[in-house]
């Protein structure tokens, strides 16, 4: 008992964090599909001017997916429940290293560009200076960042790859497929009822461009303000933190 006790005490969140850091790294799935990432950000800093993270979301959000959940389906999470003692050290362990895994080489990438070409422009076309370039770097990392643990959240809360990343891949289509369609179908093909700028602004892609600071484009109503924006991704992201970290840290498996 003694010899257990002193194991469970030498398991730290920075040695959970390093372990789950090596198992994410070593994964073909998760190198796959940040290279997917990287190269969206290639071809829209490149062609674009913009760090193109509405494109890299999704496969960085699957990344997340893949960093959380890839023990589930083998049955191995048991045993590394069993190993780090603390649930909690688990749930922070996957979540941050979901984050840095998939947002640090994007960063590395962005820096190399913006110091190399300086791709990025703002609405009207003007290249960014230097500070403005760097900002939109580190905005661009952070959302990654942040997708991919939303990824981690989901798949924690579904307990399967292949549920979590359907789903992931379903709601990311199909919030800008109701944009679309709803006026359509309210009107027969017609395409004569728009629907309110709110619904627009508050969808999770509208989001996700606001918190980049695409292009720089100036605010159009309060919805859009930099303060509005950031509660409205904490709105989306909170009922995910809170179903992933019960799901993980307080449900059986």
């Amino acid at each position: 008992m003694t010899g257990d006790r002193a194991a469970q005490q030498a398991v730290t969140w920075r040695r959970v964090l390093a372990s789950e850091l090596g198992k994410a790294v070593r994964t073909r799935s998760v190198q796959f599909l940040i290279a997917i990432e990287l190269c969206a950000v290639v071809v829209f800093s490149s062609l674009a001017g913009v760090p193109g993270v509405q494109a890299a979301s999704l496969p960085a959000a699957l990344a997340g997916v893949m960093i959380a959940g890839a023990e589930y389906s083998s049955g191995a999470i048991m045993s590394t429940v069993v190993a780090v003692g603390r649930r909690s050290r688990l749930f922070w362990a996957q979540l941050v290293g979901a984050a840095v895994v998939t947002a640090l080489p994007a960063l590395a990438l962005m820096l190399g560009l913006v110091l190399t070409t300086r791709p990025y422009t703002d609405y009207r076309g003007v290249a960014f200076g230097l500070a403005a370039s760097l900002e939109a770097v580190v905005r661009a990392a952070l959302v990654l960042a942040l997708v991919a643990a939303a990824g981690a959240l989901v798949v924690m809360g579904t307990r399967s790859v292949a549920t979590a990343s359907m789903t992931l891949a379903l709601f990311v289509g199909a919030a800008q497929m109701l944009v679309m369609l709803v006026p359509a179908i309210l009107t027969m093909g017609a395409w004569t009822v728009r629907l309110p700028d709110w619904v627009n602004a508050v969808m999770p892609n509208a989001v996700i461009a606001r918190l980049q600071g695409v292009a720089a484009i100036p605010a159009s109503s309060w919805l859009e303000e930099p303060v509005t924006t950031v509660l409205l991704a904490a709105a989306w992201c909170l009922p995910l933190f809170l179903w992933g970290r019960h799901r993980l840290t307080k449900d059986d498996f």
